[in-house]
C-alpha cells in the first residue's frame, strides 16, 4: 500500500512539473505606434481566458501564460491587437489609433460606460478636443450644431449669457423643457442664477476642463434617470489624470470681441426729412396749414440742410477682448492618479462697461486602496464675476436698445463735454451717462463637487457609494446714481439681491458583470438614489443716497423694501437596468425606475418609468463577413418613458398668502387651490437607427427616427368666476415632437501626411399639440391643438396702398382692409425651426490643421419687435432703418413702406405700428461658427527646449453669417427686442506641453 501511495505522488508531482514547464512568463512594452510613448493601463488578457493584467505607468507588463498562447492588448481609443506568443519571451506591442467612429467609449448613466457599437439608444457625444481653448464661457455653447438633434441657441450675447438648449423639441408648455445636466454624476441646478443678469448655471465650468459630452435622447438611455430625464440627459465628464509621468499643459490665448452688425439707422438729415413730409401729410389730412407743419418740424428735428448727425451705437457699441490662461497637471503611478488644473477667463463684452470674468480651480483624484478598493474625487471651485448685467428688453438699462433709437440730431455730449441730457424724443435719457453710472454686478461662488467609493465584492460583482453637491452662493448689486437726471427724483436707489443654492445628490449601487463562454456578456445594475435642493433668497431696497460714493445700503436715507424666500423640492428613487450582448452581434437593454417626488400631489407622488432597446449588429453575422467594404453595420430601436418634474416646487399645493386685512387687521386669505391628483407629465419615445461604417472607416455614422410624446401635460384650466379662484392645476394635454436625424462622417483624403476629414449632421424636427383642455382645441392665440407649442399669430400685411401710401392688410375674407380687427389674425409660421445642423471640416498636414464649423438653422420666422418700432415711417420719436427711406411718395408707387405720417394713425386707418406679418422675418441661418488654424512646431525643436508640445493657434467665432433676417443676429428664440446682441471673437493662442 505505501508503495502505491509513494508512486502516485511521484506521478502527480511529475504532471505539476510538466504543467508548470509548459508555462513561462513573458514581458513587454506596450507604446502607442503615433509617437513611440508608453501607455500605461493597457489592458493584457490570455486569449480565452480571464486571466489578465496591465501595463503599469511606463507601459511594461509581465504575465504568465501556458505555452501556444495568445495575448489580447486592448486600450480606449487604440486599435485591439492579438498576438501569438510562440516560444518568444518578450513581445512588445505598438497599438494603432482607433479611427473608427463606433468603436469610441461612450458613458452612460451611474458611472457607467461601453463602446458605441454596442449602444442600442440614442446618444449624441461631443469630444472635449472639439471644445479645447475655444473661447467659451458655458460648455453647453459647445453642442451647437455639433449633436444631431440637440438645438442651442443663445438667450444673450452677454458675456456669461444665457443659452436655451432643446434637445428632441419642446415637449412641455408649462413645465420645463431644459435637459438635466449631470457633472461627474453631480446633478447641477438648472437655470440662472442671478434674478438680473442673463447668467448660465454651467458658465462655472472650465470647458478645458471636459473630457466629453454625452447626451442621452431617448427613453431608452435617459428613463433610468426617471422624472427629471423626460427632457434629455447630458452627461458632463471632467479630465482625469492617468498613470505615467507628471504631464504639464499650460496655454494662453487673447482676442477682441466686436459686433455681429450695426443696424443701418437714419442719419439725421434723413430722419428730419421724412419728419417734416410726415408733418406735412397729416396736415393735408386734417385740413391744417402745411407751412406751419414744415416750421413745427423743423424746429423739433433740425433743418435737414444743417442738422448734425450722430450714430450713437458708435458710443454704446465697442471693441471687447478677450483672454484666457490655463495650466493643468496630470499624472500618477497606476494606485492614485490625479489631475490638477486651474484657468482665469476674462470676457470684455461688445457693449460699454460689461464684462465677465472667471477663475476655476479642480483637482481629480482616483486613488486604488486595496485590490478591491477604489476611491475617486472631485473638487471644482470657480468665481465668476459678471459686470453690466443688462437685462434684455426695452428698459432704460439696454443701451444696445436704445442706441439705435434715440434722435440722430442729439449729440452725446455737450460742448462742454458734460453729458448731454435729458434728450428728446421719446427715449428722453442718454444712455451713455445712464451705464456709465449704474453699476450692475452679478458675482457667485459655486463648488461642484464629489466623492465615490467602489468596493469589489466579488469578481465581476461592485458596490459604488457616490455623493455630489452643487452649492452657489450669488449676489446682484445694482445701483442708479442721482446724477442721471431719471434717477433724481428718488435720490439714487440700489438694491442687493442675495441667494444660495444647495443641491446635493447621493446614490448607492450595486453592479455585476458576467461574461458567459465568451459569449454571453450581461451587465446588472441595480441602486436607489436621493437628491434634494435648497434655494434662499434675501432682497433689500433703499434710497436717497448723498452721491456716488456712498452706494452701499447702510447710506440710503430711506429703507424701502426688505424680503426674503426659501424653498426646498426632494426626490427619492430606486432604479435597475439590465445589458445583456450575445458574441456582441444581439444587444438588449432593460430599465426600470421608481420616482417620489415633493413637487406633485399625495396621492400621485410616486411614479413608474420603464425602457428596453435592442440591437442587431449585421456585419457580425457571416454572412456579410465576405462584404469587405462594410465594416460595421448595427440596427437598433427602443421604447421608454421618462418624467418631468421641472414644475414650481407647490403646484399641487393649497397656498395661503397675505393680503387679508379687513379693519386693520392682519390676515391670510386662500390664493391657490390644491390638486392632491397633480402627477408627472411622462414623455413616451419610440426611436430606430442604424449605424455603420464603410471601408474600414473611411465613412461612418448613423440615422435615427424618433417620436416622442409629452402626455399628461402640466396645465393651468379655467376655473367658474363664482369659483373665488381663476385657474387650478391638473394634468391635461398632450405634445408630439417626431424627427429624423442624421450623422454623416467621412475622410476624402488620408495619404502623404496630409489628411481631410468631414462630418456633417442634420436635423428634420416636426412638433405639433395633440389635445388641450377637454373639449377646447385652444387655449388663447398661441395654443392651437394640430399646430406647433410655439406659433406667431397675427394678420397679413398687403403693403402700401399705391393710390394713398396708406397701410393695408387682409381681414378674415382675405379683402384688403385698412383698419385691423381681433378675428383676421390667423397662424403666421412658427419659431421652432424645421430643421438644423452643423458641418465641420478638418484638414492636417504634418504639424499644420485648419478647422472650420459651419452652423445654422431653417424654416422658422422670427418677430423682429425692433423692426416694430424702427419700420414705422418715422411717424414716431424714435430713429428708423434706412429701408424706410422706401416710403411711398407719389401715386402708382409699389411699396411695403407706407407713407410717412406723424403720429402713424390716419384717419380711418390701424396704426403703422400694428403687429402683423410686416415685422416677422425668415428665421433661417448660416454661420461660420468657428475657423482655427494651429501648428505644431517640430517634435525635434521642442524637445530640445525641454517640451513634448508646443501648438500655436488662432481662430474666429462667428466670423460671418447668411442670412435674410435684418435684426442684430438670427438667434433668438422667437422674438428679437432689445437683444443683448452677440459677438464676432478673434483670438490667438500657444498651448504648451511638456
Amino acid at each position: 500500500m505505501r508503495k502505491f501511495l509513494l508512486a502516485g505522488v511521484c506521478l502527480l508531482m511529475s504532471i505539476c512539473v510538466q504543467l508548470r514547464a509548459q508555462e513561462r512568463t513573458v514581458t513587454g512594452t506596450v507604446t502607442s505606434s503615433d509617437d513611440g510613448s508608453p501607455l500605461p493601463g493597457v489592458s493584457v488578457l490570455v486569449k480565452g481566458t480571464t486571466k489578465g493584467t496591465n501595463t503599469d505607468s511606463e507601459g511594461k507588463y509581465r504575465i504568465s501564460l501556458p505555452a501556444g498562447a495568445q495575448l489580447v492588448f486592448s486600450y480606449v481609443g487604440f486599435m485591439k491587437s492579438t498576438v501569438d506568443i510562440g516560444a518568444k519571451s518578450v513581445v512588445d506591442v505598438a497599438l494603432s489609433p482607433d479611427d473608427n467612429n463606433l468603436n469610441e467609449v461612450v458613458v452612460t448613466a451611474y458611472g457607467g460606460s461601453t463602446a458605441k457599437k454596442n449602444l442600442t439608444s440614442a446618444v449624441a457625444q461631443v469630444s472635449g478636443k472639439t471644445i479645447e481653448n475655444l473661447p467659451l464661457q458655458s460648455v453647453d455653447r459647445a453642442l451647437q450644431g455639433r449633436a444631431a438633434g440637440v438645438q442651442v441657441t443663445a438667450l444673450s450675447g452677454q458675456p456669461g449669457g444665457g443659452i436655451n438648449v432643446r434637445v428632441r423639441g419642446v415637449g412641455s408648455i408649462n413645465a420645463g423643457n431644459e435637459p438635466l445636466y449631470i457633472i461627474d454624476g453631480v446633478q447641477v441646478a438648472s437655470g440662472g442664477l442671478s434674478s438680473t443678469a442673463s447668467s448660465n448655471v454651467l458658465a462655472s465650468l472650465n470647458p478645458n476642463d471636459i473630457e466629453s459630452i454625452q447626451v442621452l435622447k431617448d427613453a431608452a438611455g435617459s428613463a433610468i434617470y426617471g422624472a427629471q430625464g423626460a427632457n434629455g440627459v447630458v452627461l458632463i465628464s471632467t479630465k482625469r489624470g492617468k498613470a505615467g509621468k507628471t504631464k504639464f499643459t499650460v496655454s494662453y490665448q487673447e482676442g477682441s470681441t466686436q459686433l455681429l452688425k450695426k443696424l443701418d439707422v437714419l442719419t439725421a438729415s434723413q430722419f428730419a426729412t421724412l419728419k417734416i413730409e410726415g408733418f406735412v401729410n397729416r396736415a393735408l389730412a386734417t385740413n391744417q396749414s402745411v407751412e406751419t407743419a414744415r416750421a413745427n418740424a423743423i424746429a423739433q428735428y433740425g433743418d435737414p440742410a444743417t442738422v448734425q448727425n450722430t450714430d450713437w451705437q458708435d458710443y454704446v457699441f465697442r471693441t471687447g477682448r478677450l483672454r484666457s490662461i490655463n495650466a493643468s497637471a496630470a499624472g500618477g503611478d497606476g494606485k492614485t492618479n490625479f489631475r490638477l488644473s486651474t484657468a482665469y477667463d476674462y470676457n470684455a463684452g461688445q457693449v460699454i462697461k460689461s464684462d465677465f470674468g472667471r477663475g476655476t480651480v479642480r483637482l481629480n483624484v482616483d486613488h486604488q486602496a486595496t485590490k478591491k478598493l477604489k476611491f475617486e474625487t472631485s473638487i471644482g471651485l470657480a468665481a465668476t464675476k459678471q459686470n453690466g448685467a443688462i437685462a434684455d428688453g426695452a428698459f432704460i438699462n439696454s443701451p444696445f436698445f436704445a442706441a439705435a433709437l434715440i434722435l440722430p440730431g442729439q449729440p452725446v455730449y455737450k460742448e462742454d463735454g458734460s453729458y448731454n441730457a435729458p434728450l428728446t424724443g421719446a427715449f428722453s435719457y442718454n444712455p451713455v451717462q445712464s451705464v456709465e453710472y449704474e453699476t450692475r454686478l452679478n458675482t457667485t461662488v459655486q463648488t461642484v463637487s464629489n466623492f465615490a467609493l467602489n468596493y469589489e465584492i466579488l469578481p465581476g460583482l461592485k458596490f459604488r457609494s457616490f455623493y455630489g453637491i452643487d452649492y452657489a452662493n450669488n449676489r446682484d448689486d445694482a445701483y442708479r446714481d442721482p446724477i442721471v437726471p431719471q434717477f433724481a427724483s428718488t435720490g439714487g436707489s440700489s438694491t442687493v439681491n442675495s441667494r444660495y443654492t444647495l443641491n446635493w445628490n447621493t446614490a448607492q449601487t450595486l453592479s455585476w458583470n458576467k461574461l458567459f463562454a465568451n459569449d454571453h456578456d450581461v451587465t446588472l445594475l441595480g441602486g436607489g438614489e436621493y437628491r434634494e435642493e435648497v434655494r434662499e433668497t434675501v432682497t433689500a431696497t433703499g434710497q436717497g443716497f448723498p452721491n456716488g460714493l456712498f452706494r452701499t445700503l447702510a447710506a440710503a436715507a430711506r429703507p424701502i423694501t426688505t424680503t426674503g424666500t426659501y424653498t426646498t423640492w426632494r426626490i427619492a428613487s430606486l432604479f435597475g437596468s439590465a445589458n445583456y450582448s450575445f458574441k456582441e452581434k444581439y444587444l438588449a437593454t432593460a430599465t426600470l425606475r421608481y420616482d417620489g417626488s415633493s413637487r406633485f400631489g399625495a396621492n400621485t407622488r410616486y411614479g413608474l418609468f420603464p425602457a428596453a432597446s435592442v440591437g442587431y449588429r449585421l456585419s457580425e453575422e457571416s454572412f456579410m463577413k465576405g462584404l469587405g467594404w462594410l465594416s460595421e453595420l448595427k440596427i437598433f430601436a427602443g421604447y421608454g418613458k421618462a418624467g418631468n418634474n421641472n414644475i414650481d416646487n407647490f403646484a399641487s399645493r393649497a397656498l395661503f398668502g397675505l393680503g387679508g386685512q379687513y379693519i386693520d387687521l392682519p390676515g391670510v386669505r386662500p390664493s391657490q387651490l390644491g390638486n392632491a391628483n397633480l402627477s408627472w407629465e411622462v414623455a413616451t419615445t419610440i426611436n430606430a437607427g442604424v449605424n455603420y461604417s464603410l471601408f474600414n472607416g473611411r465613412i461612418y455614422g448613423e440615422v435615427q427616427a424618433y417620436r416622442k410624446v409629452n402626455d399628461r401635460l402640466l396645465l393651468s384650466r379655467p376655473l367658474p368666476d363664482d369659483s373665488g379662484f381663476g385657474s387650478i392645476f391638473e394634468n391635461l394635454g398632450k405634445v408630439e415632437n417626431k424627427g429624423l436625424e442624421i450623422e454623416f462622417n467621412h475622410i476624402n483624403v488620408n495619404r502623404g501626411g496630409f489628411k481631410w476629414e468631414t462630418n456633417w449632421n442634420v436635423s428634420f424636427q416636426r412638433n405639433k399639440i395633440l389635445q388641450l383642455l377637454p373639449g377646447q382645441d385652444r387655449i388663447g392665440t398661441g395654443l392651437r391643438v394640430g399646430e406647433p407649442i410655439a406659433i406667431h399669430w397675427y394678420p397679413t400685411y398687403a403693403g402700401a396702398n399705391p393710390a394713398d401710401g396708406r397701410s393695408m392688410w387682409l381681414d378674415t375674407l382675405g379683402n384688403i382692409t385698412y383698419t385691423v380687427q381681433a378675428r383676421d389674425s390667423r397662424v403666421q409660421g412658427t419659431p421652432l425651426p424645421k430643421g438644423f445642423g452643423g458641418v465641420t471640416n478638418r484638414l492636417s498636414y504634418k504639424g499644420l490643421s485648419l478647422e472650420f464649423f459651419l452652423q445654422g438653422q431653417w424654416g422658422n420666422k422670427l418677430l423682429n419687435n425692433n423692426g416694430f418700432f424702427m419700420e414705422s415711417s418715422a411717424s414716431a420719436g424714435w430713429n428708423n432703418l434706412q429701408s424706410q427711406l422706401d416710403r411711398w411718395t407719389t401715386p402708382g408707387q409699389i411699396t411695403r413702406v407706407p407713407r410717412a405720417y406723424e403720429g402713424g394713425t390716419e384717419p380711418g386707418s390701424s396704426s403703422l405700428q400694428t403687429f402683423s406679418t410686416k415685422q416677422l422675418e425668415n428665421g433661417g441661418y448660416v454661420r461660420l461658427k468657428q475657423v482655427t488654424l494651429s501648428y505644431d512646431l517640430p517634435s525635434r525643436l521642442v524637445k530640445k527646449a525641454g517640451m513634448s508640445r508646443v501648438n500655436v493657434f488662432a481662430q474666429a467665432i462667428n466670423l460671418l453669417t447668411w442670412t435674410a433676417y435684418t435684426g442684430f443676429d438670427p438667434e433668438v428664440l422667437s422674438i428679437e427686442l432689445g437683444t443683448y446682441p452677440q459677438s464676432k471673437q478673434i483670438t490667438g493662442g500657444i498651448q504648451i506641453e511638456f
